[in-house]
């Protein structure tokens, strides 16, 4: 029994807050947890998806998106999943999205995104446009949510690996909208995870709040004039939330807190801060988080630094340009040139290349090649994982393309698809690693789950060479 494992000392906060539904709480630490999945608009719909799914999945109500699985069914093992087609994430958490709510063309930044379910969403919703700032601290983690963006398949996205003083330090007021999913004590995740009841104390929460509360000045200094900023976690504890909040509202009056509707029933408001959310697990079917959305007041743009930001243009101190390791059109893209003549359909090639393919929008760090999400973007002094969509390593005389580029494209946006169901063997062997039988001109060949593209494979005299990446291939 989960429920008996509880700290003392939470189960006697939680008691004192919760009152009468206590008991309800304490039970819902009995019953099984919730898996959640999200689908990658970007790719197919949440309908379509549903239709297809071998497996029985029920709609989570505060999502258009997101559905309930059941463990068994074991997705993450699934081709779909490698194809980046969904993306693995508990239930609760899909909620931020409604809250942040991205429109296509905004700049978005996830300030605390490892490992990636919050920004793989936030991604889906800007339908390739504007961009999206994914930034991790610990290393690590930055280089797990470097891959999961990577199979994500969006083009705008920036993964870095920095403090977030430096980013505020870097771009002060450049973000339509930043969220904050703040690294806390974990105690809404009890249930998913029980080994972090071990790690809690009161200590520990205590020690959260002071590190959200730095993290949280940075996030304020990022968001522009008129702009959002989102804070959630996944604790119960009002010292990591409410007091948190209230505390940064009265030493910043340029921001107040926003009252949005909610996008399903049983979410609670806190009468110290009845603009925020909790999510309760014996009120909703996921376990708990805390949400609170403020804005940037538009009056106080003309104060200190911002005032170059109200038409989102950034002053020359922090404008991102390019690096001077960027080579000149003529020597950056003549691989890459040839590589798309040769490997996308005529259609295709034409638009890419005078948009993401093109040669002001191309960033060279040494061989490998980038396109970038906006033109003119300078990285020094920070730490960048991924300054855009890889594209690929320029080698000796012919261009090697990028994991990334291949669940980017689809079928039609190249002359060669090689579509594998889920029953045909060959699709198996491609997963392994193995050389697959295809007739056909030599040449580039995406391979794809269906319509879901996975990776490359090169056609030389009816065999294609195997190009699916070694760490990625099933043992």
């Amino acid at each position: 029994m989960l429920s008996s494992k509880l700290p003392q000392p939470f189960k006697e906060r939680m008691a004192q807050n919760l009152k009468d539904e206590f008991t309800a709480f304490l039970a819902s630490y009995d019953s099984p947890r919730l898996n959640g999945l999200r689908v990658n608009t970007l790719k197919v719909s949440a309908e379509k998806f549903s239709q297809r799914w071998p497996f029985e999945l029920e709609p989570i109500s505060w999502t258009k998106d997101g559905f309930y699985y059941h463990y068994t069914t074991h997705p993450g093992q699934h081709p779909y999943h490698a194809a980046g087609v969904y993306y693995l994430q508990e239930p609760s958490a899909m909620a931020v999205l409604h809250y942040l709510d991205p429109q296509p063309g905004e700049r978005i930044l996830d300030l605390a995104a490892a490992p990636g379910g919050k920004s793989t969403g936030i991604a889906a919703r800007l339908e390739r446009e504007g961009l999206l700032w994914s930034n991790e601290i610990h290393p690590t983690r930055a280089r797990i949510l470097a891959q999961n963006m990577d199979r994500w398949g969006a083009p705008n996205v920036i993964v870095s690996n920095e403090n977030p003083d430096q980013l505020a330090n870097h771009l002060p007021g450049f973000f339509d909208k930043v969220l904050l999913d703040a690294p806390c004590s974990g105690e809404g995740m009890f249930r998913k995870d029980p080994e972090v009841i071990e790690e809690w104390s009161i200590e520990h929460v205590q020690s959260c709040a002071h590190r959200q509360a730095l993290i949280l000045e940075s996030a304020a200094t990022l968001v522009r004039p008129g702009g959002r900023l989102v804070y959630s976690t996944c604790t119960f504890a009002p010292e990591e939330n409410e007091e948190m909040i209230l505390r940064f509202l009265e030493s910043h009056p340029k921001f107040r807190p926003l009252s949005l509707p909610d996008p399903a029933s049983g979410f609670v408001h806190p009468s110290t801060l009845p603009e925020a959310v909790r999510l309760y697990p014996h009120r909703v079917r996921g376990e708990g988080h805390f949400i609170i959305a403020l804005i940037r007041e538009e009056q106080y743009a003309e104060d200190e630094d911002s005032a170059s930001y109200i038409t989102g243009k950034v002053r020359k101190s922090s404008t991102l340009r390019k690096q001077s390791s960027s080579l000149p059109a003529a020597d950056s893209s003549s691989e890459l040139t040839d590589f798309l003549t040769g490997t996308l359909s005529s259609v295709s090639a034409n638009v890419l290349k005078t948009q993401r393919f093109s040669s002001e929008n191309i960033l060279a760090f040494g061989d490998h090649l980038y396109s970038l999400p906006e033109p003119n973007l300078d990285f020094r002094g920070l730490t960048i994982l991924r300054p855009g969509l890889y594209l690929g390593e320029k080698r000796p005389g012919r261009f090697q393309p990028g994991q990334a580029l291949a669940l980017a494209l689809t079928p039609n946006s190249v002359s060669s698809y090689l579509s594998l169901s889920l029953n045909d063997p060959l699709l198996g062997r491609y997963l392994h690693g193995e050389a697959l039988p295809n007739e056909g001109p030599n040449g580039w060949v995406l391979v794809g789950i269906e319509e879901f593209p996975l990776g490359w494979g090169k056609r030389v005299q009816g065999l294609i060479k195997n190009h699916y990446p070694k760490e990625l291939r099933n043992r």
